[in-house]
């Protein structure tokens, strides 16, 4: 197209350039014709014969004066009238030869001479005969001495002549060769022209030959075009249409051409509409369909059946008309796939949502009773054990956690839909894969496969990554080795790999081989896919839902990795595992869990809710062994009634409940003027989607721990979200304040996140983060003292409250979370007293920041 255009361009400007050069050979040519006609006009023999005429008979007439002046001085005459008339007859033809030689600038000399000489004697000529003949010698003398200048003027004047005639004829032969060079190039430009005439022609008939081939190609198209084509004037009457017409509109050409397109295809509540854009558009030129893409309505067809349709309209501007090419689709049937589409999908959807309420159920369900299990495991879990006990119950609790992550294999996909984020925590590899093969130990005994750990390629580094993922990868690889290597060998290999490189980085490589059959190529590619099995060993002979490696190569993709699969049949089977890991610098951040479980806390005075009697002692063993005090409840009544009753630290609530759900009876304390209206309330459930969670902090939840409990999950979220209440403890429970300067930093600093700070930014840095967060907390604790207005006392209070717990000030932090609570519940008398104790909360903070420095 832009090749096509540049060529017509191209053409255009040689075609103006040719124009523009036969123009200007043509007015050369003009110019030359007329200069030749001015030089033949100028050599016109009459005008020069006069002037050679007269400087010729200057000696004619001079003789003749001579004649007649010597005839009266020889006395032969004595007529001096003749004289005189001799005399006028001279010096009119001097006066006449003067005149041309002035005008013509002839180089003819003597004759303005001659003439100042006749004119002395005038006075004598014209005086009386006596004057005449006392000057009549003096003028014969004078005249004699002059008789060379009328030769000398005739001579001359016949060379002048020459001159001048071959000067002339050298200038029109010189116009006459140029204008035939012009009328040559004028002929040149002519033959040219003939040339592109016929050439022009030559492509006009071309033209018109392929014009008239597309317009019958072209109406060819639209009359076989299974769209309607209608051709409408501006008024709204159609001018013409292709055959398709006829069939979506039920009615024949006869009966189309010429009707109004508004009158008769449109139903009558669009009727007005388009007489308006008819009349708009002749009024004003704007365009109110054509030229806006595709558009839907609704028209009539013969039968009066009104069906839906796509119209796209393009203006074809002419001189004296204007036409709509309209292209009509009808979309009946399209419309209707549409709502069994959407019909469909709404049945998917609602499929989906009793899908999600099976699920939900479900992890409820399963979740609970092994809730049971695991929390049993760990309340054995003491220093009276044996080696020997102690090594059964690790490989009972690891046990317990593959099988919680079968539950979750279940809800990996529904889990995988909400993108949940990784829990990323400092892992010690080593022992990982340690526990990983003593944990699958029993399983292996029972299919009498040799289980091996090959470390020597592992140093002790432990690197930041999630620990449930990768447990769960190493779990469900070496669980398929083993089912499917029976009376064989499984090794696992793990060791870390430095890439080079502008920006080297760590990656961890897990291979798991078996000495097992094989898998045939073919069905290496359908192994990772959801619930499928193969037709050999890899299918009856074990259990299994077939989800094991696509879970597996799920959690490789959300920790940004690579998992493979080489195998031969016969010659076993080896899965390679390369995932990027982030190496821990220091070494304090390779606390393991249970090293945080161990950490002193300050007692807390608990509610425990939940329905299951079983749930309940064992929550309240494992609370009562980490030091706190216990109230429990059986149901949410119960829940709301002893949340009236006394004062609480944090209150435990399971969700699913008899009666009172847990979430009905977050929300009535948090509407109640009870004394826990403000204390944080943590959700301990089996239901674990994103939105239940969501739901949860909406009731007025502030933390979630999800069944089975641990002891880790639980002392963390009771750190988060509990701080012990000293000023409503009755004194009578025996709870006072530790004096040494350890205790203090308990219940006043997060000694753990400070441990944090200084490992990453130094001590002497942290000090100084620390005074400045002292100077920046004074200067907005005194703003929350000033400011009376709720809705402008929340934000400062979270800015605090996040502030503070990320510089370990645990007290000053959970006191602004209680103070956010307050302003949510627009609890006035709460907020006053909680803004009461952050002076003094603040005052206690210098001193336990010292203390903890100095040890």
């Amino acid at each position: 197209m832009q090749q096509s255009f540049d060529h017509s361009m191209k053409n255009t400007w040689l075609y103006r350039g040719w124009l523009l050069s036969l123009v200007i050979a043509l007015a050369i040519g003009g110019f030359l014709a007329f200069s030749i006609w001015s030089k033949l006009d100028e050599i016109e023999t009459a005008r020069q014969d006069q002037r050679g005429w007269a400087y010729s008979q200057l000696e004619v007439e001079y003789l003749k004066l001579m004649t007649e002046l010597h005839r009266i001085e020889f006395g032969e005459s004595a007529d001096y009238d003749a004289l005189r008339a001799r005399f006028d007859v001279f010096y009119s033809r001097v006066t006449l030869a003067n005149t041309m030689h002035i005008n013509a600038a002839d180089d003819v000399g003597g004759i303005t001479e001659l003439l100042q000489t006749l004119d002395r004697f005038i006075p004598a000529i014209d005086g009386n005969d006596a004057e005449l003949r006392n000057e009549l010698s003096e003028l014969s003398e004078t005249l004699y001495a002059m008789r060379d200048v009328p030769r000398n003027v005739a001579i001359a004047s016949i060379q002048i002549h020459a001159d001048r005639s071959e000067a002339q004829r050298e200038q029109v032969s010189f116009y006459i060769k140029t204008l035939i060079y012009v009328l040559g190039l004028v002929a040149f430009f002519l033959i040219s022209a003939i040339y592109v005439l016929a050439q022009r022609s030559k492509s006009l008939r071309i033209a018109t030959h392929k014009a008239t081939e597309n317009e019958a190609r072209l109406d060819t198209m639209l009359r076989s075009s299974i769209d309607a084509v209608l051709m409408v004037d501006d008024h709204g009457k159609v001018v013409d249409l292709n055959g398709s017409a006829e069939t979506v509109f039920a009615k024949s050409r006869q009966e189309l051409l010429g009707a109004s397109l508004p009158e008769t295809l449109l139903p009558h509540r669009l009727k007005d509409t388009f007489r308006f854009y008819l009349r708009n558009f002749r009024e004003t030129g704007v365009t109110s369909i054509a030229d806006k893409g595709v558009l839907e309505f609704e028209m009539v067809d013969g039968t009066g059946r009104e069906f839906p349709v796509e119209l796209a309209a393009s203006l074809v501007q002419g001189e004296n008309h204007n036409l709509f090419v309209t292209y009509i689709r009808d979309i009946t049937e399209q419309k209707e796939k549409e709502a069994e589409i959407l019909r469909m999908r709404d049945e998917a959807l609602s499929a989906y949502r009793e899908k999600s309420r099976f699920f939900a159920m479900m992890s409820h369900e399963m979740r609970t009773p092994l809730n049971g299990i695991i929390a049993a495991l760990e309340l054995l879990d003491s220093d009276e054990l044996s080696e020997e006990q102690h090594k059964y119950l690790k490989a009972a609790m690891t046990s317990g956690d593959i099988l919680m992550g079968h539950i979750n294999d279940v809800l990996a996909i529904e889990k995988a839909e909400n993108e949940e984020a990784l829990i990323v925590e400092p892992v010690d590899l080593a022992a990982m894969t340690a526990t990983m093969i003593g944990a699958m130990q029993p399983f292996a005994d029972s299919a009498q496969v040799r289980l091996h750990l090959d470390q020597t390629r592992l140093d002790d580094r432990s690197v930041l990554t999630d620990p449930r993922a990768l447990q769960q990868i190493m779990a469900n690889l070496l669980s398929n080795a083993i089912k499917f290597s029976p009376g064989g060998d499984v090794t696992l290999r793990a060791q870390y790999q430095q890439t080079e490189g502008p920006e080297p980085r760590t990656h961890l490589l897990l291979d798991v081989s078996d000495t097992g059959k094989g898998i045939a190529k073919e069905d290496i590619s359908r192994i990772f896919e959801d619930f499928v099995s193969l037709d050999s060993r890899y299918e009856r002979r074990t259990g299994g839902t077939g989800l094991g490696l696509g879970i597996v190569k799920r959690q490789v993709k959300r920790l940004h990795g690579e998992i493979s699969c080489d195998s031969e049949p016969g010659q076993g089977t080896v899965f390679h595992v390369t995932l990027p890991v982030q190496q821990v610098l220091s070494e304090q951040n390779r606390d393991t869990t249970e090293d945080k479980v161990q950490m002193p806390q300050a007692q807390l005075r608990l509610l425990v809710v939940d329905d299951n009697p079983l749930n309940r002692d064992l929550l309240q063993a494992m609370l009562e062994k980490m030091g706190h005090r216990v109230i429990v409840g059986q149901n949410g009544r119960e829940a709301v009634a002893l949340a009236e009753s006394e004062a609480f630290d944090a209150i435990l609530m399971d969700i699913s409940m008899p009666g009172i759900s847990g979430i009905q009876a977050t929300r009535l304390i948090r509407s109640g003027d009870g004394p826990n209206r403000l204390t944080p309330i943590i959700a301990v459930t089996a239901h674990a989607m994103p939105a239940e969670r969501a739901e949860f902090l909406a009731a007025g939840m502030e933390g979630f721990v999800e069944k089975p409990v641990r002891r880790a999950t639980l002392s963390k979220a009771l750190a988060s979200h509990a701080m012990p209440r000293q000023d409503t403890r009755p004194a009578s429970e025996g709870i006072a304040l530790a004096t040494e300067a350890s205790s203090v930093e308990q219940d006043i600093l997060d000694t753990a996140q400070l441990a944090e700070i200084c490992d990453l930014l130094g001590k002497d840095k942290t000090q100084e983060r620390v005074a400045r967060f002292l100077e920046q907390a004074r200067e907005q604790i005194d703003e929350m003292t000033r400011t009376p207005d709720l809705s402008a006392l929340r934000p400062l209070a979270h800015a605090l409250a996040g502030s503070s717990g990320i510089i370990g000030a645990a007290k000053l932090s959970g006191l602004c979370r209680q103070l956010q609570s307050a302003c949510d519940a627009k609890d006035e008398d709460g907020v006053q007293a909680i803004v009461a104790h952050l002076q003094a909360a603040y005052s206690e903070l210098a001193p336990a920041f010292t203390a903890h420095f100095a040890t």
